[in-house]
């Protein structure tokens, strides 16, 4: 079975990612911050999601970790009126780059199942 690690500090944001993705028979998994991520890795997600303005994600560059450690594809989400975060984090191997203030979560969702199948093709 799939399984995507949303990555975000924000809680509203989680329930609401979880809920859909779940819907779709996808079991997920939570970090609410980069290092608790990264412990989480070991349980072989398909796809990782991720919150760019999780707090704790400039301290732990997460993101050269899991390039590291398992080259699981990412979606970033960014918040369109943060635009400078974006670009502090922008990596080569992340599969999409949504924003959240133009993004509806069922596409969000859509790419998600798209990058799964993707990667289970």
């Amino acid at each position: 079975m799939s399984k995507v690690l949303i990555v975000s500090s924000d809680r509203s944001s989680i329930k609401l990612y979880q809920t859909a993705i779940n819907f779709q028979r996808i079991e997920t998994i939570v970090a609410g911050s980069a290092e608790e991520a990264i412990t989480m890795l070991d349980q072989k997600p398909s796809l990782i999601l991720i919150d760019i303005l999780t707090p704790d994600l400039k301290d732990i560059n997460l993101i050269k970790e899991i390039q590291e450690k398992d080259k699981v594809p990412l979606i970033i989400i960014a918040d369109i009126k943060r635009n400078h975060a974006l670009s502090e984090h922008s990596i080569e191997g992340a599969c999409e780059y949504l924003s959240k203030s133009d993004t509806s979560v069922g596409d969000i969702i859509k790419k998600v199942r798209k990058a799964i199948d993707e990667d289970t093709a």
